[in-house]
């Protein structure tokens, strides 16, 4: 006698629920994720293979773009300080609307005659305004006067003083930016740069193989110890 043939029902697995999870934590991550804001100065920096990064407390950074436009900015723990002295040195008031103007503001890249109105734009505003940049020929050398607040202002602790320049930045306006340092008796810099890996077969590279190698090494005869 045949045996009698059992239909086999399809297995089915409702999705619904874990979509909606899916869903859910998306949204949560692109709502809650803080994205990159764009740069108020678009700068193309030379690229280097240092492993070093930016001071992000402390710092003064000198920026020229591709236009030799030269701009300023500084750590907003010490702004205040820095455009008070400013005043002392230029013989210009600022109220107390000014010195929080200035330190609500990204960067400094207009002369002193037009900074208090110039703080007072809305951020779509500024993205609208041709910036002349920072005087710094010999005659108006407003640059030298930042340089010198920042190192007053920053008396008694270490400032960090960055320059970020463009590729295409003219060294004429390089070689002046660094003149206004000297002129403070400031020697000591970072370059700001863009980092890349170290080319393979360079003497560098063959040197940080050589140290990893060692290292190993070294860790394995510590373990066998």
């Amino acid at each position: 006698m045949a045996r009698p043939k059992i239909k086999r029902g399809s297995t089915f697995v409702d999705m619904t629920a874990m979509c909606d999870v899916a869903f859910l934590l998306l949204t949560f991550f692109i709502l809650a994720a803080q994205f990159k804001p764009s740069e108020a100065i678009t700068v193309v920096t030379p690229t280097s293979v240092s492993t070093k990064h930016a001071p992000q407390k402390d710092y003064f950074t000198v920026t020229l773009d591709k236009d030799n436009k030269i701009y300023v900015d500084m750590d907003p723990g010490f702004r205040a300080s820095v455009i008070e002295k400013v005043g002392e040195l230029t013989n210009i008031e600022f109220s107390p609307a000014d010195v929080q103007a200035f330190v609500d503001a990204e960067f400094v890249g207009v002369p002193l005659n037009q900074l208090k109105k110039f703080d007072l734009l809305r951020p779509d505003e500024k993205a609208k305004v041709t910036l002349p940049g920072i005087p710094y020929d010999s005659t108006n050398n407003e640059l030298y006067t930042w340089i010198t607040a920042a190192v007053r202002a920053g008396e008694g602790k270490k400032i960090n003083f960055l320059i970020k320049g463009d590729n295409d930045t003219k060294y004429t306006t390089f070689k002046k930016v660094l003149d206004a340092f000297k002129k403070n008796e400031i020697f000591k810099y970072n370059l700001m740069t863009e980092s890349i890996a170290v080319p393979e077969g360079t003497d560098l590279y063959k040197k940080n193989v050589e140290r990893m190698m060692n290292k190993g090494k070294g860790g394995n005869e510590e373990e066998e110890s």
